[in-house]
């Protein structure tokens, strides 16, 4: 049985795209040293097996960033995104259709081996909302219908 991290490089690879071999742990480790946060076992083993895409997008104009790109939210966003200090602790890991909006997921500290909630980043007065409880439900949820997670 595949692992949601497999299914996702096959149903990548099937469309197309090129699949980006995992990383290697000591960029995770030094992801984490760097950001002050430990990688949850989930995502741990999603970076280990894929490192997101490259610059293209899955036929549901979705992007999942390599970990080299993956910041804080407030990182990402600017001063005019209204929004931007609402997801203290959450990490964009994926946009849609070249940034109309994206996803990030919050990090701790602490060990964990699943992942907390992913929420939908829109970078407006509205805000976002939260998608599912972790990032392997959101995986989940997109390996059943990449057009789901709007």
């Amino acid at each position: 049985m595949l692992t949601p991290w497999q299914q996702l490089t096959t149903i990548w690879r099937d469309a197309g795209l090129t699949i980006r071999p995992g990383v290697n742990p000591a960029a995770i480790r030094e992801f984490e040293v760097r950001q002050g946060i430990l990688l949850p076992a989930d995502l741990r083993e999603y970076f280990l097996t894929v490192d997101g895409m490259e610059d293209e997008l899955d036929p549901g104009t979705n992007r999942f960033w390599p970990l080299s790109m993956v910041k804080l939210v407030s990182d990402e966003l600017r001063d005019i995104n209204t929004d931007r200090w609402a997801y203290p602790g959450c990490f964009v890991f994926a946009d849609h259709c070249i940034w109309c909006l994206a996803w990030a997921v919050r990090l701790t500290k602490h060990p964990r081996e699943i992942s907390e909630p992913v929420f939908q980043i829109t970078g407006d007065k509205a805000g976002g909302r939260m998608i599912v409880p972790s990032f392997t439900s959101f995986v989940e949820m997109y390996l059943r219908d990449q057009y789901s997670v709007l």
